[in-house]
């Protein structure tokens, strides 16, 4: 009787990790979208999007007056983020590599 209860207690707190509810896959991958709705193919979208290809089919749509500016612009700010601009950090007397 005793192993049978140390089996369930171990074997509860396993199945406790992820509720029912929250699906079987993996937490951050999302669902692969239908490779025929993909109007862009390889066309990268822009990065305010966070890779939703279809509000982006939908801006698609609209007329170039009514879409967003960073929709209107992808081209030019997708160059501009290729090269950030970055500062040289200030010297520190605490991150010194000293031997």
């Amino acid at each position: 009787m005793s192993p049978l209860i140390l089996l369930i207690l171990a074997a509860v707190p396993c199945f406790c990790q992820r509720p029912f509810y929250a699906g079987q896959r993996p937490i951050g991958f999302p669902a692969v979208a239908d490779p025929l709705e993909d109007r862009f193919g390889d066309q990268p979208i822009p990065a305010s999007l966070n890779g939703d290809r279809v509000y982006a089919n939908k801006l698609s749509n609209m007329p170039v007056d009514q879409q967003p500016y960073f929709f209107v612009n992808r081209d030019q700010i997708a160059e501009h983020l290729k090269n950030p601009q970055t500062y040289p950090q200030r010297p520190s007397v605490f991150n010194e590599n000293r031997v």
